[in-house]
């Protein structure tokens, strides 16, 4: 499931965090630090994020021209991607 993930155009993969939860904080701190994320659920289209994915791992994406930037504040973090 996770290889197939292509994020969309103008858009790089940050990482996977393993839950919705974790994906929140995540996408908390990169607004905090200016960056624009998205969350989009691994789960998509197969289930309804709201009520079946918040327990499934999710992709933290940012523009393509904040990724360097963004990697930066996750590898400051000691965010794992695991």
């Amino acid at each position: 499931m996770f290889k197939d993930f292509e994020p969309p155009k103008g858009y790089k993969l940050l990482i996977i965090a393993p839950n919705y939860i974790i994906g929140e904080l995540i996408y908390n701190l990169l607004t905090s630090s200016g960056l624009h994320p998205q969350i989009l659920s691994s789960s998509f289209p197969y289930t309804d994020p709201v009520y079946m994915g918040r327990g499934l791992p999710v992709y933290i994406i940012v523009p393509e021209n904040e990724f360097e930037e963004a990697k930066r504040i996750i590898e400051e973090e000691n965010i794992d991607n695991n």
